[in-house]
């Protein structure tokens, strides 16, 4: 074996076969001197006598004889004292020697990493791999994969260790329903068992989230609704979660919609003698769509748990529900609503949970972490937004900034990356990474991740269901870990179309189109 090139975060090897004759892809491979030990990862193995010999002569750190390989090392790390760090402070002499780590230097390398939560087993070799719960939820994290690639197989196994915490306190917010039947988790369903009344989001996000007015363009129907309100709410505030009745709002915009004003002239002949003169109010005729938007809102049977009327004291019930670490993990059960609320419900909860939080005295003695799924639909990479969806993103970046310091992180989860809002992956410190075969997703990861080896990213696109890379400061090696099943798994909303096909059946397609008419 002969050492031919050291470089920062790689290493060349030449050997006979001999010597590593049973070395694979993602093997690791210990090179050291007297004073240093680096752990190395085998990215790629060449024979060199399938080389032209002037293919050969090019290469001038190729001895030129048969029988020989390169053996290509991404470095990982070192070894001190027994136990591997991922810090490098020195690199070995070209006077090295180096052999495979064995599954006994392995267990002693890691032997001080049996803390935190069990994820699952190093592939490799056969060892169970932790990965530091305090590093891992006190700076923010992202998981992400291709669909299929077992994120919420993963969350799931995360979650069922953080369950046997005692003051443990997860927020998730699940669009799909996948975690609803979670033995540890109070399921909030909202819509079918919990109501979430428009005033909850503020008046601002009321209008543009439910009502779908934008701010920006109705100047006269903003000015009317604000009249409104604050007729019904005079210490109110724009931003923040403070009641008011729906329905007398909704009477108060059709009384300015149908408003006469007097004139203060009087008719001096005809039936109308004595009479005064009236003519149209300032929004008489201009908040006609307006209102119909209002009436036709709260008489869809979709959008029902929107309108019941539950005063202030509500908001402190469903906090307590959220907020309350009676119970490990609250689930935040959206699958039965409208896609377009159930986002706008996620950002006005986010913002209610760090408010509180961050007017909370003892804030940090109750830290919380949100568990965001598909972040990239409501956190977007995206500068064309509206104010109130720039509003919500503001929210989760300012988390991602400052939420450390009031006790909130986020762990957020997408198929998507590239998708995601560059300022929160900016932010994450770990990052689990699934099976992925996107180039922009996977070029993502690999600008963001604090180990940057573009070698172990690229493998990702060859995992099964259920292999990851932890990677980060919580992690103690950037090595393939398998995940071990949860005891009590997601409830997959995947539909196997073939089997469905193959069963037949009858679609009722008339009572489908009117419970769709009726609303």
């Amino acid at each position: 074996m002969k050492l031919v090139k050291i470089l920062n975060d790689k290493v060349q090897i030449r050997s006979d076969y001999k010597e590593f004759e049973d070395v694979r892809i993602n093997d690791l491979i210990l090179v050291f001197d007297e004073d240093v030990k680096l752990v190395t990862m085998v990215t790629a193995l060449k024979d060199t006598d399938m080389e032209n010999k002037e293919e050969i002569e090019e290469n001038d750190y190729i001895l030129e004889r048969s029988s020989t390989k390169m053996v290509e090392c991404s470095i990982i790390g070192t070894v001190k004292d027994g136990v591997f760090k991922k810090a490098i402070d020195r690199y070995p002499t070209m006077r090295v020697k180096a052999h495979k780590v064995t599954q006994l230097e392995f267990a002693g390398m890691l032997s001080k990493y049996t803390t935190g939560f069990l994820l699952g087993e190093y592939t490799t070799y056969d060892f169970p791999a932790y990965v530091d719960g305090n590093k891992f939820f006190q700076r923010h994290a992202c998981i992400v994969g291709n669909t299929g690639a077992g994120k919420s197989e993963t969350v799931a196994k995360i979650l069922e260790q953080i369950s046997l915490l005692s003051g443990a306190n997860v927020i998730v917010f699940d669009i799909h329903g996948e975690y609803r039947n979670l033995s540890y988790a109070r399921n909030i369903k909202i819509g079918t068992d919990v109501d979430f009344p428009v005033w909850l989001f503020g008046f601002k996000d009321m209008i543009a989230n439910i009502l779908k007015i934008k701010e920006e363009t109705s100047t006269v129907t903003m000015t009317a609704l604000r009249k409104c309100y604050y007729k019904l709410c005079p210490g109110g505030k724009e931003d923040r979660a403070v009641y008011f009745d729906y329905v007398e709002f909704v009477k108060l915009m059709k009384f300015l919609d149908e408003e006469m004003v007097a004139t203060g002239e009087y008719y001096k002949s005809g039936d109308r003698k004595g009479e005064e003169r009236v003519t149209k109010g300032d929004y008489n005729g201009k908040l006609t769509n307006v209102v119909n938007i209002l009436l036709d809102k709260a008489s869809d049977s979709n959008y029902n748990f929107l309108f019941s009327r539950n005063d202030q004291s509500y908001l402190y019930t469903l906090l307590k529900e959220i907020l309350d670490n009676d119970m490990p993990v609250k689930n935040i059960d959206l699958s039965e609503i409208p896609h377009d609320v159930a986002i706008s419900i996620i950002g006005t909860i986010t913002k209610l949970v760090y408010e509180i939080q961050r007017n909370s005295k003892d804030c940090a003695e109750h830290p919380v972490t949100l568990i965001c799924d598909e972040a990239h639909v409501y956190i977007p990479n995206n500068m064309q937004l509206s104010a109130s969806q720039r509003r919500m993103v503001a929210t989760f970046e300012n988390i991602a900034k400052e939420g450390r310091k009031f006790g909130v992180t986020l762990f957020v989860a997408s198929q998507r990356p590239s998708e995601l809002n560059k300022t929160i992956m900016a932010q994450c410190a770990n990052f689990i990474v699934g099976k992925m075969n996107n180039e922009n997703d996977k070029s993502m990861i690999k600008g963001m991740m604090p180990d940057g080896s573009e070698s172990v990213i690229n493998e990702t696109a060859m995992f099964s269901p259920g292999d990851v890379l932890v990677i980060g400061d919580a992690a103690p090696i950037p090595l393939k870990v398998h995940v071990e099943l949860a005891k009590e798994r997601p409830d997959s909303r995947t539909i196997n179309y073939w089997d469905k096909w193959s069963e037949g059946g009858y679609i009722d397609v008339v009572n489908a189109a009117i419970n769709y008419i009726n609303g």
